[in-house]
């Protein structure tokens, strides 16, 4: 006979797992990293996963979840600390979970019952070591102190919480101290996830202003867990290999963050901050009133020598003045007895030279009329032979056409044409019977 095998349903069969684990998992710490959390009315929910170094993609994952009292009471617990901190993403911890299987999904899940503060305090420390370390080794601790600050730092790059008691105080303070203070305000979040993002952002936007002195972070006291936010290895980079001096006022009196430790100088309040620079300002006020002093000084004690040489060269000026208007004076004399010999001589000058001119006048008209006769003689002589007559004359002839006009050319005449062959003595008349060309 066949044995037959049992069936359950689908909510017994999970009700049994669901006993099982009740019954057989025991409540135990499990550590790992908390790689998701949300918040939904009375319940939280979060997951923590197991990596292998060097690899992102977990190992295993583990989904827990807790009541919203039981997470109060846990954030209240870990605010308390020396050290205290937040839970959120990428954070180690240990937490003490008890094994549950969620029937209506058959889904695992633990619940989150308490949390090793140490444990994580601890891997958070060792993290803070490490980028210490890091950034000790690359020398970018006191790269930004390196950086001469501005003797006058009117010029202000203000990073902070928009509305903020940081923003107000920071910049009362510096309206209210008399100096023509420039502040460039650019907004950021000073707490939760989004802090070094935002940061970086505005970091990056005043970057593009040349004109800044000097940038500032500030923020108000808040609670101590958001100093956690202002260890970011890469807000510490950005500000440590900013070109200009950074200062920050986080608003802490015991701790210090490590943005705190790269920075050219660190502050406990926004107030402080403004408070460094005012005096920064002050102290340069202050050397320029005392050079201006030590200026008026040098010149107070330089006015009698002045006065003395602008003495000496006033007298000395008079004396030169005296001597050359008695030079001038002789010389105008002089002028005035030669002035009233030299009319005399310019009128005799002058009737000489009339004289002169009168007799070349004479002569100049004779020579002109004899060279303009021989200038005509050798022209007519000229044009008489250049007359055909004359030409004629000398054996030579002229050939016309039928039309009277003299041929020049060789290739106006054909055999046929009428020519007229002219002589001095008279004419011939013919006719071309052949044409011979001249070889060349």
């Amino acid at each position: 006979m066949q044995e037959t095998i049992r069936s359950y349903s689908v909510s017994k069969y999970l009700t049994a797992v669901k006993n099982l684990i009740d019954t057989r998992v025991k409540d135990t710490w499990v550590h790992g990293v908390i790689t998701q959390i949300q918040e939904r009315d009375k319940m939280v929910y979060l997951s923590i996963a197991e990596f292998i170094e060097g690899d992102v993609k977990p190992q295993a994952t583990l989904p827990l979840y807790l009541f919203r009292f039981d997470f109060n009471k846990i954030k209240l617990k870990l605010s308390a600390l020396s050290k205290p901190f937040e839970l959120k993403t990428e954070l180690k911890v240990k937490l003490f979970v008890k094994g549950d299987f969620y029937v209506p999904y058959g889904k695992f899940q633990g619940r989150v019952i308490d949390i090793d503060p140490s444990y994580t305090i601890g891997e958070l420390a060792l993290t803070r070591e490490a980028i210490l370390q890091r950034l000790r080794e690359e020398n970018l601790l006191f790269k930004n102190k390196s950086i001469p600050f501005s003797e006058a730092p009117l010029h202000i790059g203000l990073i902070t919480g928009e509305g903020s008691a940081a923003f107000h105080d920071f910049s009362t303070k510096l309206n209210e101290s008399g100096f023509a203070f420039k502040i460039t305000t650019i907004h950021a979040k000073m707490q939760g996830n989004e802090t070094e993002s935002t940061i970086l952002s505005a970091l990056g936007q005043l970057r593009q202003n040349t004109n800044l002195d000097v940038v500032c972070i500030v923020r108000g006291g808040g609670s101590k867990t958001d100093l956690n936010y202002f260890d970011s290895e890469v807000l510490c980079r950005a500000v440590a290999n900013y070109p200009i001096p950074v200062l920050t006022g986080i608003g802490h009196e015991i701790d210090k963050c490590l943005l705190d430790q790269v920075a050219w100088q660190n502050f406990i309040t926004p107030t402080d901050c403004a408070k460094f620079l005012i005096d920064k300002l002050s102290e340069a006020w202050q050397r320029i009133k005392d050079l201006a002093l030590e200026i008026a000084g040098r010149i107070h004690l330089r006015i009698p020598a002045e006065q003395e040489h602008l003495r000496f060269l006033r007298e000395n000026l008079e004396r030169r003045i005296s001597r050359l208007f008695i030079q001038e004076q002789e010389q105008i004399e002089r002028h005035i007895k030669e002035l009233k010999k030299e009319p005399s001589k310019i009128f005799q000058d002058s009737r000489l030279q009339l004289l002169r001119n009168q007799e070349g006048l004479k002569n100049g008209c004779r020579k002109i009329l004899e060279l303009s006769k021989k200038h005509f003689e050798l022209q007519e002589i000229h044009l008489k032979a250049m007359d055909p007559k004359t030409i004629l004359k000398k054996g030579y002839t002229l050939t016309l056409n039928s039309n009277r006009k003299i041929v020049k050319d060789f290739s106006l005449l054909n055999p046929g044409d009428s020519i007229i062959t002219q002589f001095a003595q008279g004419t011939i008349h013919s006719v071309v019977q052949e044409k011979t060309e001249t070889p060349t």
